[in-house]
């Protein structure tokens, strides 16, 4: 993806983000979609984003290239939020402090880019070995994505020698080799806001845990998030479970860093955005393979 605009000013580490670091990363979003909030449209587009969604049609949602821009600017800003501070997690801090390879699974709309970036800005410095993150999906966001990297660029001056972005495009329930490649090479791997998902298709879900599990390499870590709410409840012939039981039934190949089943962000007041941001509850599982 394209490079730093030329003439922005010295890069300063944590103090990037100033005194108030949620806001700096709206504004990150605000120029990233400042197009897409002023479409005449917007409004019909996303009332038929949320009626999808509450039909579990998200192939009608992600596979129509004019949802995205849309849904990047009404979805991303609680998302990167939560995620920049949940990668604030001391342990999540060791983890970019190794300057890793990071692969987002189902990360198209930006919130990954977006929130690990902020993130990262409190433990980058100049002349190190960038860290990688790339974002995989099945729908095509590379504009979406090219648009926020350009935004976190320019507005935080993060240069190719801090982090390198990366997308690819893949099914995640027909799963490529390129894509297993990258879930080996990766020192880890994110599941946010997918899992539930992909149990539309629940023969093909469990060959994807069965992928993560066979995939990754001992010592690389794989962080699982998602609602805590009743969305992330799978029914699995006459039985209900939590996405993340899956994985937590999986002890023989993955020991549990940081567990927590129900944990709510809620954002600081104030925030200059011109939609609603609303605060979220979700669990977390952060493992590491064996």
């Amino acid at each position: 993806m394209s490079e730093t605009m030329s003439g922005a000013s010295e890069f300063r580490g944590k103090d990037v983000l100033g005194k108030a670091p949620q806001q700096s990363v709206l504004n990150v979003l605000r120029m990233s979609c400042a197009d897409a909030m002023q479409r005449p449209d917007f409004a019909e587009r996303l009332q038929d984003i949320k009626q999808k969604f509450y039909e579990r049609d998200f192939d009608g949602i992600f596979l129509e290239p004019s949802n995205l821009s849309v849904y990047t600017a009404q979805y991303v800003p609680r998302r990167a939020l939560c995620y920049y501070d949940l990668f604030s997690h001391p342990q999540l801090q060791r983890i970019l402090l190794t300057r890793p390879r990071i692969l987002c699974l189902g990360a198209g709309s930006g919130s990954e880019l977006l929130g690990i970036t902020a993130a990262c800005c409190q433990i980058l410095s100049d002349n190190t070995h960038p860290i990688t993150i790339h974002s995989q999906d099945y729908a095509d966001w590379s504009p979406i994505l090219q648009s926020l990297e350009h935004a976190v660029r320019y507005k935080w001056n993060i240069q190719q020698s801090h982090i390198t972005y990366e997308f690819s495009k893949d099914n995640l329930l027909s799963m490529s080799q390129s894509t297993e490649a990258l879930i080996a090479s990766s020192q880890l791997i994110t599941a946010m806001f997918v899992f539930g998902e992909l149990f539309a298709d629940k023969s093909n879900a469990i060959n994807f845990v069965k992928t993560i599990v066979r995939c990754t390499r001992p010592g690389a870590f794989f962080l699982l998030v998602d609602s805590a709410g009743s969305f992330s409840s799978i029914k699995v012939g006459n039985n209900t479970y939590m996405a993340y039981m899956f994985f937590d039934s999986l002890k023989q190949y993955f020991e549990p860093v940081v567990e927590d089943d129900s944990k709510w962000f809620r954002h600081a007041q104030g925030l200059d955005y011109p939609l609603p941001i609303e605060n979220m509850r979700y669990f977390v599982r952060l493992y590491k393979r064996k």
